[in-house]
């Protein structure tokens, strides 16, 4: 089985360097994990906003249907 195949967020600078990549496991509910990454922000503090569609790819499917995080913030550590 692969590894670090899961939902991630990739980020790069300008240039198409990848600075970082965010999200190395399988889907879940558990910060830094995501179900279905479609949408992204950072503040001014460096914080990351992911945005997911999880209920449309995952929690509609499931029996029964549940809601699923949205949005998740990313806390910016160190400097």
């Amino acid at each position: 089985m692969g590894t670090q195949l899961g939902p991630r967020v990739s980020i790069y600078d300008t240039q198409g360097n990848r600075l970082a990549r965010l999200g190395t496991q399988t889907y879940g509910d558990e910060p830094g994990r995501f179900y279905s990454p479609h949408g992204i922000a950072v503040d001014s503090k460096g914080d990351i906003y992911v945005a997911e569609v999880s209920y449309a790819d995952y929690g509609s499917k499931m029996d029964p249907p549940q809601e699923l995080r949205s949005m998740q913030k990313l806390i910016k550590q160190g400097s």
